[in-house]
């Protein structure tokens, strides 16, 4: 029973040091793991930053191009403006001609 007694025990240690073994692999997976993890959130923040960042740039983009157009229109009805007047000019012209 002595020497029973003993094999137990050695097979009992064995696995203590194979499950200590592997809690100290899975700690290192964790620590990996986490890492990886921490990487994954700094470039999701620096992600959001940039998006925001580009949101802004696009509503001033947005904002500088409805200048533009509101100057190219206010253009285009000044030249239709100055055409209609040189029309009704040349039909007051054309009025005072006939009478």
């Amino acid at each position: 029973m002595n020497q029973e007694l003993k094999d137990i025990i050695i097979r009992l240690e064995t696995r203590v040091r194979q499950l200590i073994m592997q809690q100290e692999k899975q700690h290192g997976e964790q620590d990996v793991l986490l890492r990886k993890l921490k990487e994954k959130d700094e470039e999701i923040l620096k992600l959001q930053i940039q998006n925001e960042e580009l949101k802004q740039q696009y509503n001033r983009l947005k904002m500088a191009k409805y200048i533009d157009m509101a100057d190219n229109d206010v253009k285009d009805m000044r030249g239709r403006i100055r055409a209609m007047v040189r029309d009704i000019d040349r039909c007051i012209s054309m009025l005072k001609v006939k009478q």
